[in-house]
């Protein structure tokens, strides 16, 4: 009898507790906010979505605009100064496009938000959102100051020999982070029809550096030597006895983060230890994701000193790549460490 009764006991416990997991419960919409706000840019964007619960996964909810985007919401850019007043008030408005590459997120109206507002790096920007029936949001930024490149200066050209080639700039204010690039650009062309060419470019990014302050004061050093860079153009170029390669300059461009930008890249970097999961990072109060600063610097058209250029035709990582030196009416290329003439 005193089985029988726990038998029963247990098959009302079983039948009168539901244990299954409701996967697509009740959730709470987020506002998701991007923005990186530049002085020199004519046009700033902001792209804002919401987060979506769907029975299909993440990957395929993003696909679909209706599962990404508010109906409706209102954005605005203000200028606050010092004292915390605000100055100027822009609207931002909202931009549908089709004319994208295919990737995760949808490319059937894709959507941001852009205004013309001037960026003046003497003031902060706050973006704020009013969106009906969800809670809005708001984010601050500083500007990113003017990056100036001290080296090279003026008409002054890259040298890789026994010293490194040095590239340097000046810190920007409100700037945490910088990241160099090195864009090689050369003409490529058929040996067998020289006339048929196109302009390719290829970048190599110097280290990530980081200030230590963000008054603007100090400067920044990035040594390029010529045994890494020579043989990451051969590496990424490629030895060819059909083409004909001719070097057309070098831009060297520096970008600066402010620091919440910083921040947020240094969190999202990959994990080196055991621990595989990542702390979230936003500065956007009623949402999540970033609102921040960016400022850019480009030298255009450097030029290679000219044991440099010697050194691209004919040296030892280079040699058989097509580099072509002009030796008075003759064009010559480098093959097996001899010079040949192509014309």
């Amino acid at each position: 009898m005193k089985n029988l009764f726990l038998f029963i006991i247990a098959a009302f416990a079983i039948t009168s507790c539901d244990n299954s997991l409701q996967i697509n419960a009740d959730y709470d919409v987020e506002n998701v906010v991007y923005g990186l706000l530049d002085k020199d840019d004519d046009t700033q964007w902001v792209r804002l979505h919401r987060t979506y619960l769907g029975q299909d996964g993440l990957l395929a909810g993003a696909t679909h605009s209706d599962s990404l985007y508010f109906d409706t919401a209102a954005l605005y850019l203000t200028q606050i100064n010092d004292a915390g007043n605000i100055v100027n008030t822009y609207e931002f408005y909202r931009k549908d496009t089709n004319i994208l590459q295919s990737g995760t997120f949808t490319t059937d109206n894709y959507r941001l938000y852009w205004t013309d507002a001037p960026i003046d790096p003497a003031f902060e920007y706050r973006v704020k959102g009013f969106i009906p029936g969800n809670n809005n949001f708001e984010a601050v930024t500083p500007i990113v100051g003017n990056v100036e490149i001290t080296k090279p200066k003026g008409f002054q050209k890259v040298t890789f020999g026994v010293r490194n080639a040095e590239f340097g700039w000046d810190a920007a204010k409100n700037a945490r982070m910088y990241q160099g690039y090195i864009h090689f650009r050369y003409k490529e062309a058929p040996r067998s029809n020289p006339t048929d060419s196109v302009i390719k470019k290829l970048t190599y990014a110097l280290p990530v550096r980081t200030g230590s302050n963000l008054n603007g004061s100090g400067t920044f050093i990035s040594e390029l030597s010529y045994e890494s860079y020579y043989r990451f153009l051969y590496n990424n170029i490629g030895p060819t006895t059909d083409l004909v390669r001719v070097f057309k300059g070098i831009d060297v461009e520096i970008w600066a983060a402010a620091d919440d930008y910083a921040t947020y890249i240094n969190v999202n970097q990959p994990s080196q230890g055991i621990v595989q999961e990542k702390p979230m990072f936003t500065n956007v109060d009623g949402g999540i994701g970033l609102f921040s600063s960016r400022g850019r610097a480009i030298k255009k058209n450097v030029k290679l000193s000219t044991m440099s250029m010697d050194s691209l035709w004919r040296g030892m990582h280079t040699c058989g790549m097509g580099w072509v030196d002009f030796q008075g009416l003759d064009s010559v290329v480098c093959e097996n460490g001899f010079p040949v003439v192509i014309n």
